[in-house]
């Protein structure tokens, strides 16, 4: 590993803009082709969908399509919900104005589509109507022949307008955003971040485009605010509106990451109007920011001790060296070392500066540990020089290891290009005038230029949703820093600061947020349906699926060993797990649920699946490479 690896596993933790992957856009996933066991739907669990001329026939007053030719069976288009800002009720008399909800469908081959219509949300906030898309890849053919699948441009972002996916919004817009990269054992440096969020979050209220006003019957002028009205709870809503329009029939609904909340949103506030429910790596179905973001943090602590731990169950990436006792010494000393080891990446300041990274203990420890497991041949050595505090010896084997044995030349061109998404790639058309929005990528100018260097490169989607949902979150600047600072120092990630960077975004979009619209606690005792969980999520902390499982009392619980995100991205044997995920699918298609409550499914261990560089940088792990021999006892 030299100095581009390095970096790169490096800026996964570090970059600011990498933190809003958290809780969405699954794209990893797998395409299952058997279509066998097709039998006729059960009357008892399903109602067929409208016909196509139903839905080419909508009033465009109540939902307008943008390409009516389009809708065919197997085809995917889309359309605008006229909606008003608030839920309408008879007896407040009030009258909102009217926002633009942009919608996409993809028609079932088979029509009308004879399981019903079927509501995906794929996570975030930030997913958007490409969802249609993954979900489509994860169904088997029966279920996506059978199901008209309804993906959602959240309001505030994609093609629905307005839009708060504006530079103000955006801290990392912020002419400060560099202090943004948090060192946690500083408090100076988390004060000096608390100060961006607020001036970023006070901005962004103030901005005169969330200023909407709508004249009431009495002829006065009633002022509303739209970051008051783009939460979750209005999403729930606009699903509701769009549910009625297309033929007032039951709803089933899938929601993966943040798409639980969404679903699980819906769920509690509509019901009744549910036929099935499938909630995917649940997130807290809570709105308290401090409860939630402690799990988080904990979680991520335990991912990697648990990968720490594998190397006494066997995980040959480990050798026969105490690594726990090692990467407590690698951290002794770099503490023992204080202010020095910044000298350590001063070769390599220039590329930190490119990256927008700090040096110091949070880099140099994660750097150390991805550098320590590369140099397979040398693990014991190299602890040894910790363990006898040989700094000399272990600070030229990480020069050495860092820049090789070349010149290093200060060129800022590196070979470094795709930090902020996976490899996958979906083949359908999108981003263009009917069709399916996406922010997948940062130089898309769709639906307007910048777009996609704003939603993909800073967490404003996550952010803006985040603030209006969430309770407890903090107006002091020094409950701030206390929060942040304690939490780092109960879950250090062997000194890397990864619990607490990633829990920083989170937490950090509720400080000093003017007004927020917190969600109803999500459940519903009567409620059947899955609720599936990873035991060792990188997202979602599995306590969350233990919690959503407990609202919904009478849903059944799904649970994966997965130490990746999603059933649909566990891995078994080295591949897919299909035999999981099988489970959901079955339920899709016949309406019952088979399988006892609290199935736990197999998935690789956790030394076949990752290596340090994915457990570190908080990744999903895609099983090893073929030259990395794994022994597991």
């Amino acid at each position: 590993m030299h100095l581009i690896s390095a970096l790169a596993t490096a800026a996964l933790l570090f970059i600011p803009s990498q933190s809003h992957e958290l809780r969405g856009k699954q794209l990893d996933t797998f395409h299952i082709e058997d279509a066998s066991g097709t039998e006729p739907p059960n009357p008892q669990y399903f109602e067929p969908a409208m016909d196509l001329g139903y839905f080419a026939n909508i009033d465009p007053e109540q939902f307008e399509w943008v390409n009516t030719d389009e809708i065919k069976p197997g085809e995917t288009t889309c359309g605008f919900l006229p909606a008003p800002l608030g839920w309408d009720v008879d007896e407040l008399d009030i009258d909102y104005p009217t926002v633009k909800v942009y919608v996409c469908v993809t028609f079932a081959l088979q029509q009308p589509a004879p399981r019903g219509n079927m509501a995906v949300h794929c996570g975030g906030p930030g997913s958007l109507t490409l969802c249609n898309y993954v979900m489509s890849l994860q169904l088997d053919e029966e279920v996506k022949s059978s199901y008209n699948l309804i993906g959602f441009d959240q309001r505030g972002m994609g093609r629905s307008e307005p839009t708060f996916v504006i530079p103000e919004c955006a801290a990392h817009m912020h002419q400060d955003a560099k202090k943004l990269n948090i060192n946690f054992g500083n408090k100076q440096s988390i004060r000096d971040a608390a100060q961006v969020y607020k001036e970023t979050h006070l901005a962004c209220w103030n901005h005169p485009g969330f200023q909407l006003g709508a004249v009431q019957d009495d002829g006065t002028l009633k002022a509303f605010h739209f970051l008051e009205y783009s939460g979750t709870r209005q999403l729930a809503e606009d699903i509701e509106r769009v549910r009625r329009i297309f033929g007032n029939q039951q709803l089933s609904i899938f929601g993966i990451s943040y798409g639980t909340i969404v679903m699980g949103t819906y769920a509690t506030v509509f019901s009744d109007k549910v036929n099935l429910m499938v909630l995917d790596g649940s997130v807290d179905p809570e709105s308290d920011i401090v409860s939630r973001e402690m799990d988080d943090a904990r979680a991520k602590q335990e991912r990697l001790d648990y990968f720490i731990a594998s190397c006494e169950f066997g995980n040959g990436q480990c050798g026969n060296t105490d690594v726990r006792a090692c990467l407590n010494d690698v951290s002794t000393m770099v503490d023992w070392l204080g202010d020095e080891v910044g000298d350590w990446l001063a070769p390599v300041r220039k590329a930190l500066e490119f990256f927008g990274m700090q040096n110091g203990k949070n880099m140099v420890m994660t750097m150390l540990i991805s550098m320590i497991w590369s140099d397979f041949n040398n693990f014991s050595r190299i602890c040894e020089y910790a363990a006898k505090d040989d700094y000399g010896s272990f600070m030229d084997w990480f020069i050495a290891m860092l820049l090789g044995h070349a010149e290093y030349e200060h060129d800022l061109s590196l070979p470094f290009i795709n930090i902020t998404q996976g490899n996958a790639t979906i083949s359908f058309e999108y981003n263009t005038v009917s069709k399916p929005t996406s922010s997948e990528h940062a130089e898309a100018d769709w639906p307007f230029e910048g777009y996609g260097k704003l939603a993909a490169l800073t967490s404003v989607t996550q952010d803006m949703i985040t603030a209006q949902d969430m309770a407890f979150g903090s107006y002091d600047e020094n409950r701030y820093v206390k929060f942040m600072h304690d939490l780092h120092m109960e879950y250090p990630g062997l000194g890397t600061g990864m619990p607490a960077r990633w829990v920083q975004q989170w937490y950090s979009a509720c400080y000093y947020w003017p007004n927020v619209t917190p969600l109803p606690p999500i459940g519903n005792p009567s409620l059947k349906g899955i609720i599936a969980g990873q035991l060792f999520d990188p997202a979602t902390p599995y306590i969350w699926t233990q919690k959503m499982r407990n609202h919904f009392k009478s849903a059944s619980l799904l649970t994966s060993r997965s130490v990746n995100h999603g059933i649909s991205a566990a891995i078994e044997s080295m591949a897919a797990d299909k035999n999981c995920y099988a489970n959901i699918l079955r339920y899709l298609k016949s309406g019952r649920v088979d399988f006892t409550d609290g199935t736990v499914c197999e998935a690789n261990h956790v030394g076949d699946s990752c290596d340090i560089m994915s457990i570190v940088a908080n990744g999903q792990c895609g099983g090893l490479p073929p030259d990395v021999t794994v022994a597991v006892e």
